[in-house]
């Protein structure tokens, strides 16, 4: 008897528990693209999701009542090839995509109902996971796995150059999935696979060099820096967030961690970069308090997911947009995090 009521008092808690998370992070709407889903890009106006499709293209959402995502358009003729990332240039009529063994594609989305080709660069001899667009929109820093850094030349979307490129060590598993930019473009910090941070200079696209590295002995998939550029924080699949101080970038050094509760896959700080918010498959979105950055603490978490994979969130940090594998876009609301 003592058994089975401690059975149920553990029940009970657990269901508490999911209870409280759903809560403090419930879900607003979801649009089930039929498809399996891995990233999301919103234009700046927050009307519009753009949510990568495996390989069949991606999906343009209207997002305007969150808790009716409708669909508004998608582009299909991808040849097969899986999209990884989206880039939008900053009047938000182009589309840079990742293709992943079939390279670039660059598309004009500027008539919605009407996304045609603009170019597409099939050379990139890797595969093509991550996208970074540089502010004048002029080139674009393509994180290409096996092939490392690939810097492409868009100032012609229609004939697109590579004009630079990076390789990491293959030989010894360097797989790049991620790549942002310092703030003044003189700096790329990739997520290796295999070889944890990567910062390189490319002040000169002719002459890619190294400047640092962390090994986080893990796998590496998705990068983001803090304002001030003094940390670097990277999802680490099995082995959850790690945070870096890249204050010396010749030098980065590990000054925080938070263990996954599955698979981290990608990342997005909030603005005030007191959260990292953390698409970590089966176990959901995960809100995690980085205020004190040598000590991360989780928040939350939004369960109610089959395999959460890429998020992004709104400029106020109300909303959080999450890629799920199998369920597609799903919003949830932020407004209840303490």
């Amino acid at each position: 008897m003592k058994k089975i009521k401690f059975i149920t008092l553990i029940i009970f808690m657990m269901l508490s528990t999911t209870s409280i998370y759903a809560i403090e992070m419930p879900i607003l709407g979801e649009y089930d693209t039929s498809h399996y889903s891995e990233q999301t890009t919103l234009n700046k106006s927050e009307t519009r999701a753009y949510i990568t499709n495996y390989s069949s293209g991606f999906v343009v959402i209207d997002i305007t009542n969150p808790n009716n995502p409708t669909k508004v358009s998608e582009f299909t003729d991808t040849n097969g090839g899986r999209v990884y990332d989206i880039a939008l240039n900053d009047d938000e009529t182009i589309a840079y995509v990742a293709l992943d063994q079939d390279g670039l594609l660059i598309l004009d989305i500027s008539d919605e109902s009407n996304i045609t080709k603009l170019g597409s660069y099939d050379a990139v001899e890797g595969r093509t996971r991550g996208v970074t667009l540089s502010k004048d929109g002029t080139k674009l820093f393509v994180a290409d796995y096996f092939n490392g850094l690939v810097v492409m030349d868009v100032t012609d979307p229609t004939n697109p150059t590579k004009i630079g490129h990076y390789l990491t060590d293959y030989q010894n598993n360097g797989k790049v999935w991620d790549v942002v930019l310092s703030d003044d473009e003189t700096k790329a910090y990739l997520a290796d696979h295999s070889k944890g941070l990567l910062i390189l200079d490319v002040s000169n696209e002719n002459n890619i060099t190294k400047i640092g590295e962390y090994d986080t002995a893990g796998t590496t998939l998705d990068v983001a820096l803090s304002s001030d550029e003094t940390k670097a924080f990277v999802t680490d699949y099995d082995n959850g967030l790690v945070v870096i101080d890249i204050s010396n970038p010749a030098n980065p050094v590990k000054i925080g961690h938070y263990p996954s509760g599955d698979k981290a896959w990608r990342l997005k700080l909030s603005s005030d970069e007191s959260k990292i918010f953390m698409a970590d498959r089966e176990n959901g979105l995960v809100a995690i308090d980085v205020s004190t950055p040598t000590n991360p603490t989780f928040i939350s978490k939004q369960d109610n997911v089959i395999y959460s994979f890429g998020v992004t969130l709104s400029d106020d940090n109300t909303k959080a947009y999450v890629a799920d594998y199998y369920k597609g876009l799903m919003i949830m609301d932020l407004t209840n995090l303490p």
